[in-house]
């Protein structure tokens, strides 16, 4: 694990930060001192953040791009260079997605999510490598618990956040071999109260939801915020999706089983929403164009959501559960020896 600046010294870009996780990230690098690029779509958000990380006292700037197209992201890059003179760290975070089964997915949809989620990702890592192999930066992807697990309406996404997740581990490999010293980094979040739910893309009817347990954006961004100092190779955030990765590593068969019982009612309210429709009689939503708004870092779901998690806090404190483990030990000891 390599070691890296401060976070307070600096120049982090985030992308997808208008909303949601990438939202949080942003704010919260800024309230630590970082220096920070957002980038997305919309530039309601992106005002929207631009004025949080300035009212916490550090420096911003908002770079309106799509990162499903090349030269954008090479624009994001080369405006935080003019501005900020480096990139510490490049956080990937942009995404969308399309709530619909496998066969029934039209072929543009999923094109759609491959080229945000996956491509996406690529072309930000392809346009910050130089600047990250100047500065021994750090490249972390946002992707997703569910980069192991495919889940029924979400085949698109699942499958998008797969693919990154072996092109970048090739990626690392490659950086090891030939000691190219930039850190690739990919954060697996569980479900999150995040404004997607709202701008997705759904045929199912009813109000898409995050399957519970349902965490806020701030105690996730604190973990993305971990690998932007202390690089972890792969960083699950949230019981949930340590759970579904243990899970699948010991019976992908009972996950099956399981997601055959709540896979379809565990992503939805109850809560009747008109689905996409070509009339426009449907919900809007994002999928090739930015909502209008500043839609924030929160969800619809507050009441729902835990504002921290032991897991994760645990796991990246481990020094702190092994300074216990010992302190329990040595009096354990001390009475059998005394026996």
């Amino acid at each position: 694990m390599m070691r890296k600046k401060p976070l307070g010294e600096q120049v982090v870009v985030v992308t997808g930060a208008s909303a949601g996780l990438g939202r949080a990230v942003a704010r919260l690098a800024g309230q630590r001192g970082a220096r920070v690029v957002v980038c997305a779509r919309g530039t309601d958000g992106l005002d929207g953040a631009v004025a949080e990380i300035e009212g916490a006292g550090s420096a911003a700037h908002a770079v309106q791009a799509d990162v499903a197209v090349l030269d954008d992201c090479h624009r994001v890059v080369e405006e935080a260079l003019d501005r900020f003179g480096r990139i510490d760290t490049f956080c990937a975070n942009a995404m969308v997605t399309v709530y619909r089964e496998a066969r029934e997915l039209d072929a543009e949809e999923l094109r759609r999510v491959i080229d945000v989620n996956f491509l996406g990702a690529v072309n930000c890592y392809w346009a910050s490598f130089a600047a990250l192999a100047e500065s021994e930066g750090t490249f972390v992807h946002v992707s997703s618990a569910l980069a192991y697990r495919g889940i029924p309406l979400q085949a698109a996404y699942c499958s998008s956040k797969a693919a990154a997740r072996t092109f970048f581990e090739s990626a690392r490999v490659e950086h090891a071999k030939h000691g190219i010293p930039v850190a690739v980094s990919l954060v697996l979040p569980g479900a999150v109260n995040t404004p997607q739910f709202d701008q997705a893309r759904q045929y199912i009817g009813k109000q898409p939801q995050p399957i519970p347990p349902i965490y806020q954006p701030e105690p996730f961004a604190d973990g993305v915020l971990h690998c932007f100092e202390h690089p972890i190779r792969e960083l699950p955030l949230g019981w949930g999706a340590q759970k579904l990765l243990w899970g699948q590593k010991l019976s992908p068969r009972t996950g099956d089983l399981v997601l055959r019982w709540n896979g379809w009612n565990g992503q939805h309210t109850d809560e009747p929403k008109p689905p996409h429709s070509l009339d426009g009689h449907g919900s809007p939503d994002n999928l090739f164009e930015p909502l209008p708004g500043d839609k924030g870092a929160h969800g619809r779901f507050d009441a729902r959501s835990r504002p921290w998690t032991l897991w994760t806090s645990l796991r990246l404190r481990r020094w702190l559960v092994g300074t216990a483990a010992v302190a329990a030990a040595v009096p354990a000891a001390r009475a059998l020896a005394r026996r």
